[in-house]
């Protein structure tokens, strides 16, 4: 048997189980994705996220799995958990992390938080990608007291639906039907949004190969930018989540994400 060491941490209770891959090489298996992010049998994770050694000038590359073993191109508050890691070890202040979704460059802001720019965001429909050309201010999916939606890319996909009531919001079922609706090759996150005001606003996300989170970054920016393309919010924004809230700033159609990222425990497996 195999022992595997890592590194339990999250970002607003959206939860990561980190492998350090760059000295002693961890194979990422579905079985071990698995046993790993089980609740009741493992450490319990959104996902897994390896890290990697450098092959140019960033300081580290990430992997990034979901639960079901999907790989995902990005994640804004496990790149956070990631950053806050190298920073500390590297004693710096910020730091480049590659990853499927591209060049992440990330800083320390305080003590607590860490802010990531998420880099471009775009809601070209064949980035995103749908699988055909659609308005994608207006995607026709209609769901009762809520927009139609608003999909976009922030390295991976979303789709984002505005209305005034998240209480009464059945996102175990409408979670699932969207994330593999037909228009999305690639499935889709899904974030439903209740606008406060102008600079604040109320999250609740089905993330795309895990379910119902507490957070999601990527999902946070994908909001805050659906917002300002319908006119409906500033470039500044606090994303109100479960445990706490993400401060995302769009930014020449860059998103700049700032939040907190907590070890939770160091802990080992044998598989």
């Amino acid at each position: 048997m195999q022992k595997i060491n890592f590194i339990k941490m999250h970002g607003l209770g959206n939860d990561f189980v980190i492998i350090d891959n760059r000295n002693k090489l961890v194979a990422i298996t579905d079985e071990l994705i698995k046993k790993l992010s089980d609740r009741r049998r493992g450490a319990g994770c959104d996902q897994l996220i390896t890290i990697n050694n450098p092959k140019g000038k960033e300081d580290v590359i990430i992997e990034i799995y979901n639960a079901s073993g999907d790989k995902a191109e990005a994640c804004g508050n496990g790149t956070r958990c990631v950053a806050k890691l190298i920073m500390e070890e590297k004693n710096q202040n910020s730091v480049n992390i590659l990853s499927d979704a591209g060049l992440l460059k990330a800083k320390r802001i305080d003590k607590n938080n860490i802010s990531v720019n998420m880099g471009k965001v775009s809601n070209e429909w064949n980035h995103i990608p749908l699988s055909e050309k659609l308005d994608t201010l207006n995607i026709p999916i209609n769901i009762v007291g809520f927009t139609k939606g608003v999909a976009v890319n922030v390295g991976n996909p979303h789709i984002v639906f505005f209305g005034k009531d998240l209480n009464n919001l059945d996102l175990l079922k409408l979670g699932p039907e969207i994330e593999h609706h037909k228009f999305f090759p690639n499935k889709t996150n899904v974030e439903f949004i209740k606008i406060i005001n102008s600079k604040t606003i109320e999250m609740k996300v089905w993330e795309r190969g895990v379910g119902i989170t507490y957070a999601c970054g990527s999902g946070a920016c994908a909001a805050v930018f659906a917002g300002i393309k319908k006119n409906l919010l500033s470039n500044h924004v606090e994303v109100k989540l479960l445990k706490g809230s993400l401060n995302i700033s769009i930014v020449n159609d860059e998103a700049i994400m700032i939040g907190p990222a907590e070890i939770s425990y160091h802990g080992k497996v044998e598989i």
